[in-house]
């Protein structure tokens, strides 16, 4: 495995920014995909952090990621609403999408927003943080499925027909930290799949199969026609599905006929709406504390909540550097210098 780069946040975060200005995206809309992207990366999060600059510049090049789209809300009702991200990143319409969705939570008690024509939308528990930090309860969930779709057979097939389709939710606490569960419904995200493959890894047993429906720990061999395995199981493909049917049947204008659907459901809970926050906070605050409390398992030197592990590696990355690897660094800081951006420097 090739040594990797290290680059303070801020700096990182600049590049990222000025990158896709220079691409087309107004300053605001940059700024927010930046703090999104090097966020995941602070979060230990690689596989949902600069890593995807590349991929985004070919998906404005292309057309199919309008960089200056902005989302809007086309529909709603007290508690719910549509809005259509208008091709725009991900991150700026699920980032408008999750305070649409306080804002109802904040009148109606609960707020349901779903988000059509959207991009990617990055690491979903970037919003249930956002939203537990607001003081409100979260779900995210984005789905895609289809023939030939994403890189997921369903349980029991053989072909391709769904994505990742990945579920977050969040809990804001007290003195404790907020809990914030975010996962693909596939043993492994695609994005680490990649990050493997920028650092010339071998994958764990059990994450991936070849072409030909066999075993493989090489990353190339998902990109050759192989296919994620759903976590757990059957568990893993009902919740993908659920997730899928969320997305597709709450974004649809019309209905297909073609099996294929796509979509981001984001969900907003004040605690406020069922008694007394200080109530509600004290009461995961203690909950929380007796899980922390269980006696670790051999191997282990603590239990941790959920998001533990995330603000473990931002206090670190803050202090030490984002780790890039270097086939991932020389695309990224490429790209800067060939659109006129100033390249992040590397620390010692």
């Amino acid at each position: 495995m090739a040594a990797m780069h290290l680059v303070a946040s801020d700096p990182l975060e600049a590049m990222t920014a000025g990158i896709f200005e220079a691409a087309g995206t107004p300053a605001d809309l940059a700024a927010e995909v930046a703090r999104h992207l090097v966020s995941a990366n602070l979060a230990g999060h690689d596989s949902h952090g600069v890593i995807r600059i590349p991929a985004y510049l070919q998906q404005i090049e292309s057309g199919r990621l309008a960089a200056d789209g902005r989302p809007v809300v086309v529909h709603e009702t007290a508690a719910t609403a549509i809005v259509d991200a208008n091709r725009g990143f991900g991150q700026v319409g699920a980032a408008h999408a999750l305070q649409v969705a306080i804002g109802k939570a904040s009148s109606a008690g609960a707020g349901v927003v779903s988000i059509r024509r959207c991009g990617h939308i990055g690491r979903l528990g970037h919003y249930a943080e956002t939203a537990a930090a607001q003081g409100f309860i979260s779900m995210i969930v984005y789905g895609n499925m289809g023939p030939g779709t994403g890189l997921t057979a369903p349980f029991g097939g053989a072909r391709r027909h769904l994505g990742t389709n990945p579920w977050s939710f969040g809990v804001p606490s007290g003195e404790t930290q907020p809990v914030v569960v975010d996962f693909a419904t596939t043993v492994v995200a695609e994005g680490k799949v990649q990050v493997a493959r920028a650092k010339h890894a071998e994958l764990q047993p059990g994450q991936i199969v070849d072409k030909d429906g066999h075993p493989s720990t090489n990353p190339e061999d998902l990109y050759a026609g192989g296919m994620l395995l759903p976590a757990a199981g059957h568990k893993g493909y009902g919740l993908s599905l659920v997730a899928s049917l969320l997305g597709a049947g709450l974004t649809a204008e019309e209905v297909p006929d073609n099996g294929v659907g796509a979509g981001v459901v984001v969900m907003a809970i004040d605690p406020r709406a069922f008694g007394a926050l200080e109530t509600f906070t004290a009461t995961i605050d203690n909950l929380s504390a007796g899980v922390e409390a269980v006696a670790p398992a051999p191997g282990f030197e603590k239990v941790l909540l959920p998001g533990g592990p995330e603000a473990a590696s931002r206090a670190s990355r803050r202090a030490n550097g984002v780790p890039i690897a270097p086939d991932t660094w020389d695309v990224i800081s490429g790209a800067a210098a060939k659109l006129g951006v100033a390249v992040a420097p590397l620390l010692a």
